[in-house]
């Protein structure tokens, strides 16, 4: 690691040039390529036509969500003692008042009601102990990281007080009650038992257990490393419980709403790392509440999750010029595995573990590409027994009944050309979710040096 202000030598890159090793080992990979002229066309031979609806069948309501983090060192002296800050960002698009955005008699969009509709956005904001800072002055990092978290998720951040707090809605997405395997502080077996007014237990050594110790985001603390990606992991995390929140509170209120709203996010319908876990819990609740609205004669609810990025989307733009507008493909684990995972063992079912959507292809009429996921259409992933039955069973279309098309009529209704394959609600959501580097960075770090104390120095 260079020293602060020390440039790099100009002819560092030449060891590895020279170093016939370097090649060899570049060799021995394989990744994801750019296919031939004929194997592109083979590729998009599979698509069709991308159903649509007429007249669109779109929702009444549209939330659109994304997030961000930011990780502030609390002094330049300490740039390794950092505070955590992540924000997410709900937009409510109301497809009425979307409508007439334009004035019919001139074409032009209305700046007062695009500000209406920007101020119906909803940014959450948390702020956790990253690396080095010790909390409530507990005895480590990973400690106060864990009791740090059980604060900010039991928060009541409803506008109305309603009691739907994040730390609840995991006993909720369980059941009437949420059992550990092992409490954390000692490592005992079984783990403590909550329910919903029961959110903190004493362990038999006499330390605190939160019911937020679920998530296990506390697995990738250290007291003296780069805690980010703990942070990354939170981020996913959050955003998809404030979801099952969304969904919950509305299904107990009023469940018929749930026929007119659509649900997007950026990001895939999947949670990563420690807290994957969560993925079935969505999935079961997501599943239920399309079961109940059947009963009630009403459209299943849709959840919609769009990647920007990925290795899926990169081979989606590799075929763009391939492909004619309007077509579609269901993105099966044999597709997946042979032209962009290109594993050798793969997976029964991919991504059992961790994904609760299937993904698909998507090239518009317009000729934007996009690649979005839909729920699977199953309360878990048992079905014929699991594994490769499940895969299969996952991507016959029939299953998801009409989710497929109104997750295309609603796509080509807020396409935009602002952005590369954006939607208009995401983006609006981006927007408020950002945290810019330049004034917002700047602001946080302001905000975490004056809040504990610590000076700037000046340079």
């Amino acid at each position: 690691m260079p020293y602060n202000r020390e440039t790099a030598g100009k002819g560092g890159h030449a060891d590895f040039i020279r170093n016939p090793d370097i090649q060899n080992f570049l060799s021995d990979c394989n990744y994801l390529r750019e296919p031939s002229d004929d194997e592109a066309k083979e590729l998009a031979s599979r698509f069709t036509a991308a159903p649509q609806s007429n007249p669109e069948n779109l929702p009444r309501y549209v939330v659109a969500s994304d997030a961000s983090k930011s990780d502030t060192p609390i002094s330049d002296k300490l740039p390794s003692t950092q505070i955590g800050f992540l924000k997410v960002s709900h937009v409510l698009v109301d497809m009425e008042k979307y409508a007439i955005l334009t004035d019919p008699s001139n074409r032009f969009v209305d700046p007062f009601k695009v500000a209406d509709m920007h101020r119906s956005a909803a940014p959450m904001t948390f702020v956790m102990p990253g690396s080095n800072i010790r909390y409530r002055n507990i005895n480590n990092v990973r400690d106060g990281f864990r009791r740090a978290l059980f604060d900010q998720l039991n928060i009541d951040r409803s506008e109305n007080q309603s009691g739907q707090v994040l730390a609840r809605m995991l006993v909720a997405l369980n059941g009437e009650t949420l059992a550990l395997s092992t409490n954390p502080c000692c490592g005992v077996k079984p783990g403590s038992t909550f329910n919903k007014t029961t959110l903190i237990q004493l362990c038999c050594c006499g330390a605190e257990v939160y019911v937020t110790d679920f998530l296990r985001l506390h697995e990738g603390i250290s007291d003296f490393g780069d805690n980010a990606s703990a942070m990354t992991r939170m981020m996913n995390a959050v955003e998809h419980l404030l979801l099952a929140g969304f969904i919950s509170q509305v299904f107990e209120t009023y469940p018929e709403a749930l026929a007119g709203i659509a649900f997007v996010l950026d990001g895939p319908l999947g949670i990563f790392g420690e807290p994957a876990k969560l993925s079935q819990r969505l999935q079961a609740l997501i599943h239920n509440v399309n079961t109940q609205l059947m009963k009630l004669h009403l459209q299943p609810m849709l959840v919609l999750g769009l990647q920007k990025t990925g290795g899926l989307m990169d081979h989606a733009l590799l075929l763009k010029r391939f492909l004619p507008d309007g077509v579609l493909r269901v993105v099966d684990d044999e597709y997946r595995n042979k032209f962009i995972t290109g594993g050798d063992s793969p997976a029964a079912n991919f991504g059992n573990e961790t994904y609760y959507g299937q993904d698909f292809i998507f090239k518009t009429e317009s000729g934007r590409i996009f690649n979005f996921a839909i729920p699977y259409p199953f309360k878990d992933k048992t079905f014929g027994g699991g594994g490769k039955a499940f895969a299969q069973a996952k991507v016959q279309m029939a299953r998801y009944g009409t989710l497929i098309e109104r997750a295309c009529d609603l796509i080509r209704h807020f396409e935009m050309d602002l952005y590369d394959n954006s939607l208009v609600p995401v983006a609006l959501a981006h927007r408020h979710a950002s945290i810019s580097l330049v004034p917002g960075g700047k602001m946080l770090d302001l905000l975490v040096r004056s809040g504990l104390g610590a000076k700037k120095t000046e340079s």
